[in-house]
């Protein structure tokens, strides 16, 4: 089974440009979170909402 152990990193210009056809609701730097927990927060990646335009 393939992982990405945690997902993937990228910058904020990354996002807005994979994501160019959506609106920004909110774009932000991740808060770390130290396991065990029921989220994931790791420090100095981006997380961002985006939404589908009309």
């Amino acid at each position: 089974m393939l992982s990405l152990k945690g997902g993937l990193g990228y910058s904020e210009e990354k996002l807005i440009s994979i994501f160019k056809d959506f609106k920004v609701i909110e774009m932000r730097k991740m808060k770390e979170v130290n396991p065990p927990s029921d989220v994931f927060g790791v420090k100095g990646l981006m997380t961002a909402l985006f939404q589908k335009s009309e």
